[in-house]
């Protein structure tokens, strides 16, 4: 009995032995390369940690690299499992959002934002304005869902009402009312400018056409087929836990100094007083972009499901910015033939529709290096990428 039970015991830790051995020879490698490229930045705490991946549209991860801390404090390496706030990458859900709609053939993309919200035909642009006048004259043409989804409305970054009350404290509906009590900055479709209050105001038709909150639009349209477990407006106790400090260098730069997500509303949590932003306000992981990712690398279909037609997937990878010829599209910045979106932290989407590489970038960077440090990450993926 006992050289039975020894041999089961020898039999179990051989299995054991041999599923660890393949599950170490299965986990994608780090780069060298990416390592190379961006220890710099650790090194001079700009950025404190950085999870970046590079992938194909067929879903194999060719190089992972998790470098640095999620927790300098605590000394917590950085991993997959942190959360982290993905800010103006929320913007691509806007665009494919309402592509959605336009592929069910409830809204066009030059449809007036009008049609959707009739008080908003009040709206007046700025003719010339100093510091003791303004003189404001109707639109020459109106404002639409293009104009809104590619920052050619001319309006502000964010409406008057977020400015007093927060990003995040007032509902869709009342934030996209109230953009029309601050004037068009200039005639739509003449200018670019970033922002977000064009953001709300899609996802606030969206609500109107599909007849259910936006959050809720998103969770059954996206996140729940594609397997965005962690992927939410509202942040879990338990998620915060695992979201990944926010860092730059402190005053000496010869250390960290810790940021935070001034931009929202705290308790985050806080499903009562809390509203979705559509232009900055989610929290995901590595793992929700990559299927989001995915999805977008294999022309709007994943595991058998579409949820975007072709024609709907060629508007959100071609610039939509009219004369203004800016490299943005409907929610999608356009960068070296990748589209995707990133984040004010640092955190990046971008695919490469020929290649179909998708390369994912996650960091909390306070330090405006950020920037810098994801287009090298870019640049690397893209040399390393098998050809």
């Amino acid at each position: 009995m006992r050289s039975q039970l020894t041999n089961v015991a020898l039999g179990l830790a051989l299995i054991v032995s041999t599923a660890a051995t393949f599950a170490a020879e299965n986990d994608p490698p780090a780069s060298s390369e990416v390592t190379a490229a961006i220890q710099p930045y650790l090194d001079h705490y700009k950025l404190a940690g950085v999870i970046g991946i590079v992938a194909d549209r067929n879903g194999k991860v060719h190089y992972k690299n998790l470098l640095g801390y999620a927790d300098v404090e605590a000394k917590k390496p950085i991993s997959e499992d942190n959360v982290f706030w993905i800010a103006s990458m929320t913007k691509m859900f806007a665009g494919a959002s309402i592509m959605m709609l336009v592929d069910e053939g409830k809204v066009n993309l030059d449809d007036p934002v009008t049609n959707f919200i009739p008080q908003l035909n009040k709206w007046m642009v700025v003719e010339e304005k100093d510091q003791s006048h303004v003189v404001l004259k109707p639109p020459v043409r109106p404002v639409t869902i293009r104009h809104v989804l590619s920052h050619t409305s001319g309006l502000a970054g964010m409406s008057e009402l977020q400015q007093v009350t927060g990003a995040d404290s007032t509902p869709l509906k009342a934030r996209a009312l109230s953009s029309v009590t601050g004037p068009l900055q200039w005639q739509p479709g003449d200018k670019y400018a970033y922002g977000n209050q064009g953001m709300n105001i899609a996802a606030r038709i969206v609500e109107i056409v599909s007849g259910v909150p936006y959050e809720v639009f998103l969770q059954k349209r996206f996140f729940d087929p594609l397997g965005m477990t962690e992927t939410t407006f509202w942040p879990s106790e338990a998620q915060i836990a695992r979201l990944a400090g926010a860092y730059g260098p402190n005053k000496e730069k010869n250390g960290y100094a810790r940021g935070g997500i001034g931009f929202l509303t705290k308790p985050f949590s806080n499903r009562v007083q809390r509203f979705p932003e559509a232009g900055g306000g989610l929290f995901s992981t590595t793992h929700d972009i990559f299927r989001y990712g995915l999805m977008l690398a294999n022309d709007g279909e994943l595991d058998g499901k579409r949820y975007l037609s072709h024609a709907a997937m060629d508007e959100l990878r071609k610039e939509q910015t009219g004369k203004t010829k800016v490299n943005y599209s409907l929610g999608y910045h356009l960068r070296n033939g990748m589209f995707g979106h990133d984040g004010a932290y640092g955190t990046d989407l971008s695919v490469n529709p020929k290649t179909g590489m998708v390369a994912i970038f996650m960091v909390q960077c306070t330090s405006g290096a950020q920037w810098a440090a994801r287009d090298l990450f870019l640049k690397t993926a893209t040399q390393i990428f098998p050809k």
